[in-house]
């Protein structure tokens, strides 16, 4: 770890895009893996199973955000434990968050299967995606101890420094993702069913690539250090929770006034958004273990460093998005759309506004991040709530009422811009309190 990630004469730039560029590239090919999901299923289902993956998607973004909070929660800790030297606690920090994390997603898949016809209701499904809405859940929420495996597998590998692994899990499991969606979903005719297997399977391949890279040492068990990595995880998983939440109120609001076809172009906008977000993701989660590594270690400089350069290269993906998705998006939609022009013309027109999001959320992501990884969870929860909920809500009710769909579509770059104004000032106040470097 130490060999990796301390640098007493080297450049902050290198180190952070020796583990930016890999956790981009694999968490882009992560995204890519659930467009691909998309395309298949429009070949194979049609509008109604894109519409289908979108309702099930506040229900799955909640159990992948449990484990985030509790991988990360953990990473944060053995980080830590890791600049200072400990690596005893360190594996055995480890052992611990993979317990903590199989334990706690058996306990609420059961509790989920158990009101399984509730929970379906509660998703907004109608007659048109109910069916199609059951099959899909009836494996991914199971099969979700494998689905989220790589999340546990790739935060601790870079923790260990060895961010160049994660590309290669993300390429087994994009690889295998294409041939069991060809396989089950075409040539199976398995629809849904077949997706959800597809991606169970595909993720657990990745997952175990990077098994043996794994330190597990005699578990940690200590009530603090529980109550530690779920609390530092928190406001990660909040994240995912808050556009979880979003992501339903979306659903119901366009269920409401535009229909069906309105959730499938959701759908094919949420499959462009993840290539941003991920991608910006992967960048914030390459601070996290140079961060906390060197706040255990107190080289303050290095983490001032660190953040200007994940700001640049925020900024970078952001504008390059932009620019790229109004000179080549209809071309990417129409691979989605199947010919189906009514859903091509919509999702365009709802692309032109949305994509002016991210030219700014790539500020309030980095920022969030960086005060989970100097332990300030209150504060990326603040950030990440505002940015995924509290801010969207606001113009998502009223701006329909006066500009009709068009307030829809741009209710999360206005929500971007407000929360501007909390995490700017946040990740200024944090900077002037970290304690001066020795």
């Amino acid at each position: 770890m130490s060999q990796n990630i301390t640098l007493e004469n080297g450049c902050v730039k290198k180190l952070f895009f020796k583990f930016a560029l890999p956790s981009i590239l694999g968490m882009l090919i992560v995204s890519l893996q659930i467009m691909v999901d998309g395309l298949f299923l429009s070949k194979g289902v049609g509008a109604q199973g894109l519409a289908a993956v979108n309702l099930s998607m506040p229900l799955i973004n909640l159990l992948l955000s449990i484990a985030l909070m509790i991988c990360i929660g953990g990473g944060v800790l053995v980080g830590i434990a890791s600049g200072n030297g400990d690596e005893t606690r360190a594996k055995g920090l480890t052992s611990l968050t993979l317990v903590l994390l199989l334990t706690t997603l058996l306990i609420i898949s059961v509790l989920l299967l158990s009101n399984f016809e509730t929970v379906i209701m509660l998703l907004g499904a109608n007659d048109e995606t109910y069916v199609l809405v059951k099959k899909y859940l009836a494996i991914l929420i199971p099969g979700s101890i494998f689905f989220s495996m790589p999340i546990f597998t790739e935060t601790f590998v870079r923790i260990a420094g060895k961010p160049n692994q994660v590309f290669i899990s993300g390429s087994v499991c994009f690889i295998a993702n294409v041939f069991l969606d060809y396989i089950f979903v075409l040539k199976l005719g398995m629809g849904m069913e077949g997706a959800a297997i597809a991606s169970c399977f595909a993720n657990m391949f990745g997952a175990l690539t990077l098994f043996h890279h794994m330190r597990f040492g005699k578990i940690i068990c200590t009530l603090k250090d529980i109550k530690e990595i779920f609390y530092n995880g928190s406001s990660e998983m909040l994240t995912v929770i808050s556009s979880a939440i979003t992501i339903y109120i979306f659903n119901i609001i366009i269920m409401k006034n535009i229909g069906v076809l309105g959730v499938s172009a959701l759908t094919i906008v949420f499959y462009i958004n993840s290539i941003v977000n991920i991608s910006l993701y992967g960048l914030s989660q390459a601070l996290q273990p140079i961060i906390s590594y060197n706040l255990g270690a107190n080289r303050i400089d290095k983490i001032k460093d660190v953040l200007k350069v994940a700001l640049k290269s925020g900024a970078a993906i952001g504008l390059t998005t932009f620019i790229g998705m109004h000179l080549f998006g209809d071309k990417i939609i129409y691979l989605f759309s199947n010919g189906n022009k009514e859903l091509a013309d919509l999702t365009n027109k709802a692309i032109f506004f949305f994509t002016f999001a991210y030219l700014l959320s790539f500020i309030n992501i980095i920022s969030s991040s960086f005060h989970t990884s100097i332990e300030k969870p209150f504060e990326s929860a603040f950030i990440s709530c505002g940015r995924s909920i509290i801010f969207v809500l606001i113009p998502l009710f009223i701006l329909p009422v006066f500009i009709g769909e068009i307030g829809i579509w741009l209710a999360i770059p206005i929500a971007e811009l407000i929360c501007l104004g909390i995490s700017i000032p946040l990740m200024k106040k944090s900077l002037k309190k970290l304690p001066l470097s020795i």
